[in-house]
Formats: C-alpha cells, structure tokens, sequence
C-alpha cells in the first residue's frame, strides 16, 4: 500500500472527484470506517456505549459527524463539542451536522469532556501546519488530560501528515484510523508515540486514485507478506530446509550467538551450525544447534554445504574480530545476514546480503555523530542503492530499504520489543527464511513482520514489561500460524 504526503492525499482525492467520485460519499464512508473502529474500541476495552465528538470547523470535523450518525444507529449515546460556529463549517461539516442532529446528535460548545465512553478526534486533519493555540490547544489538553482511549481520525490533531513533527501540542490517540492512504507523516520522528494501534480506513477511493499516487513508500499489510512464506515440501530433508552457518559470540556475549541460532531453527532451518571466536568459553547451549571454534577452514567447509549466513551478533570490535569477520566475509557468496559488530564503514557485503543496523549503528556506518530523521531515511537509501543491499533499519517502525526502489515500512510490534537480544532473533529468523529460498527482499520483509507480530503476541501474555528477547522465539509458532491462515 502507497504511503504518501498530506499533499499528495489531497491531490489523489481531488484527481479522484474530478473524474467523478463524490466528496459527500467519500465523507460518508470515512465516517463508517471511524465508527467502526470507535465501536471495536470500546468492544475491546469493555467501555460503555459513550462517545464524545471533538470537531473543528473542516472535513475532519465532517467525518466525525459522520461517524457520529453511525454510531447514533448502533445505540450509543453521542454528543459533539464543535469549537467553532456551525456557519463558519466548511459545506460537508454542515451537512453532516446536520444530519448529526436530525439523528438525535447533540451539539454543543467546548466544555467538560467527562469521564465515560472514549473521545472522536476530529479536530484538524492531514492539511494541518503550524502550531495550534487557543481554544485548539485547550481542547486537546483535556482530551489528552481526560484519560479517556481517544480514536483519532486521518491523524492525530496537531502532527504534520508530512514531517511527523508536532505543532505545539497533539493527540495522544489509542487508536488511529488514516483514511484511505497511510501518510508518512505518521510514521516519522517520534509519530508512532501519538498514532496509538494504526488502521487502514477505506473511505472508497477508487483503485485508479490508488495507482495514481506517488508514493514516498510502501506500508507492509501481512496479505502481501505473508504470500512470501516458504513452501513445505513433504519429502524435504533437513539440507532442503536449508543450513545455516554462523558467525557469532565472544566473551561474555554468547547470548546473542545463541538467540541467533535458536532463532534461525525456530524459523525453519534445518541444520544451524555456529562458529565462535576461539578461546570463548561455552556453556548451555540448545541441544539442536551445533557448534565449534571459528577457523578459516572449518568455516569454508561449512560454507561449501551452507545455504546462508549470519555474522555478527555478539562478536565484539576488536582488531582481532575484525580480522575474522573480514576473512569470513571473503570470497562469500551465500545469502548472508550481517548485523551489529559485522556492520562497520567499508566492510565488503556478500551479493544477497541483508544488513540489520538499529539507528545508533546506521549512524556509524555513515560515519555521522547525528541526523535528522529524513536525513537519516535519504542516506539510508543512498546506502543500499550503493552498496546493492536489502538494510533492514530497525527501531518503530523499521524501514526497509532495496536498491533502487521505494523502500517499505513495518509499523507493527510491541514497545517490549526494545530489549537486549531482539535484533539477534531477527538476524536467526532471517537467515533461517534466506536458507529456505527466500529471495533477500521478500525475506526481509516477512522476517521483519513475522518478528514484530511475534512481539504483539508474545506482550499480549507477557505485557510490554516482561517481555524479553527468547519469549519472541516462544511466540514464532503463533505468529506463523497466522501467516498460514492468511
């Protein structure tokens, strides 16, 4: 799916109209999209049948009165603080508040929000720049002061649909419904701090409008990345399902080694075979992987039967280490995962490869000490256009970046996920879906989704709190069952 600027939106929305769409439908269906959402909202978190419209004097304003009429038919009690002078509303605001009252809709000015049901933002929508003030700012401090869940509709008042950036004060929504096309102002700076659990809302723009936007990336939905899932042969072996040889470990960080490898098992590698530094003392380790010191020759025996690689988690900066990696990375032709100590300026990438630095490593491999974010996005590109690599930026969302083309964004995940240990899991699920037959694009893409569900359900029992790198691992089989079920 296109994930475009504000401005492109309301071109694609007026290109649409032009060639016959109608605003009053699309106002309608925005409206049935939002109340749905509300209602499942309140469903999940067991609140009365209560909502609060906060409306302003444009379109936004009309999709909440249209959500608003919807939710009347469903039985719940609504009521509408306007912040302006119904005259002074753009045309389709009045008609739907009309409509809103002729329902039985109460309208009245801004007063106490209070304490029951949830709140419909439906203040300043996606042409917002600048900073709000008077009785904009108020309104959105008590809403946020109120405690109650908030759905906000397009984007949460007050953050730019096209920076990410906040004008002062914004919504802090649990649920966002963007219509139509995600705009990318959600997903940068810190957005997805305010955007709460994003939903797609159709709003009926045609799937001629759809091809026409231009968009700045593509959001990952899990009915296109979960078509990339491996096929299960009945008579495969365990070559077939695919060896993985891997580089990882040293003193004291043989944990990450081994969530790597568990990882790349739980993926469905067949055979995981980890090398570490010689001298690395070992403990525990799962009873599935093998494992032996790293030398240059056991490591090209293992290569010569290995289906891909992974190579650094866990194995340190120093000089010795980075004679290794370099000398493991020589001559390597296999689909290869590197991340954390093997991503260092002018390291030599294997054709294939899948490179997963969180922000503070791109930074490093840049050489910069700081960016700002869309700078940080623009020389990511840059990175894997030159390198002619898959990067996997981590961190919420994670970017994916090809070379060459549009680069995609997973938003899904927990905030748990922030834990030592995390990246290594995806490095072993990734390598795992490499040595099965993924090509690097489509690996990268479902690994990261697949990581990031496991996440969700992994929080849902453990809570964002508990939650730690091996519970992800645990949490593979539901999240694979999902992509089975698709």
């Amino acid at each position: 799916m296109p994930v475009v600027t504000a401005e492109e939106m309301a071109r694609v929305e007026k290109w649409a109209v032009e060639r016959g769409s109608d605003q009053r439908e699309f106002m309608r269906r925005a409206g049935l999209a939002a109340a749905d959402a509300a209602a499942q909202l309140c469903a999940d978190r067991r609140l009365q049948k209560i909502a609060t419209l906060l409306a302003w004097k444009g379109n936004k304003g009309g999709d909440a009165f249209a959500a608003g009429i919807r939710l009347l038919e469903e039985g719940f009690q609504v009521r509408a603080m306007l912040l302006s002078p119904l005259e002074g509303c753009s045309e389709l605001c009045r008609f739907f508040a009309e409509e809103f009252q002729k329902k039985g809709g109460v309208i009245e000015g801004f007063g106490e929000i209070g304490s029951e049901g949830l709140l419909i933002d439906g203040l300043l929508g996606t042409g917002f720049a600048g900073q709000v003030s008077g009785v904009l700012k108020e309104a959105i401090d008590a809403a946020n002061r109120s405690g109650l869940p908030i759905l906000a509709i397009d984007i949460p008042t007050g953050l730019n649909g096209t920076t990410g950036k906040v004008g002062g004060a914004a919504i802090h929504a649990s649920v966002t419904v963007t219509m139509g096309l995600p705009k990318i102002g959600l997903f940068l700076n810190q957005a997805l701090n305010l955007v709460g659990d994003l939903k797609i809302g159709d709003f009926g723009l045609p799937l001629d409008a759809v091809k026409e936007a231009r968009p700045i990336a593509f959001f990952a939905q899990k009915e296109e990345v979960f078509s990339f899932l491996p096929p299960v042969e009945r008579c495969r072996h365990k070559y077939q399902a695919g060896f993985v040889a891997g580089f990882a470990g040293s003193s004291g960080y043989t944990g990450a080694a081994k969530l790597a490898s568990l990882a790349a098992l739980r993926g469905g590698a067949g055979i995981v075979k980890w090398f570490y530094p010689k001298g690395t003392p070992i403990d525990s380790v799962p009873f599935e992987v093998i494992q032996m010191p790293w030398s240059e020759g056991h490591w090209r025996e293992a290569l010569a039967k290995a289906s891909a690689v992974f190579l650094g988690p866990g194995l340190g900066q120093s000089e010795e280490r980075r004679k290794e990696i370099a000398s493991s990375l020589a001559h390597l032709h296999l689909p290869s995962v590197l991340d954390a100590d093997a991503l260092y300026p002018h390291a030599a990438l294997p054709p294939a490869s899948i490179c997963t630095p969180h922000r503070g490593e791109m930074l490093r491999l840049l050489g910069a000490a700081r960016l700002e974010e869309s700078e940080l996005l623009e020389r990511s590109q840059a990175f894997a256009d030159e390198k002619k690599t898959v990067l996997v930026l981590k961190g919420a969302p994670t970017w994916i970046f090809f070379a060459k083309e549009t680069p995609y964004i997973v938003a899904e995940g927990d905030p748990g996920m922030a834990t030592a240990g995390s990246g290594d899991v995806l490095t072993g699920l990734l390598a795992a879906l490499l040595a099965q037959g993924c090509m690097p694009k489509h690996a990268a893409l479902l690994g990261v989704y697949l990581h990031a569900l496991a996440g969700e359900l992994a929080a849902k029992e453990k809570t964002s709190y508990c939650l730690i790198a091996s519970d992800l691992i645990d949490f593979f089989a539901k999240a694979f069952h999902q992509s089975l079920d698709n």
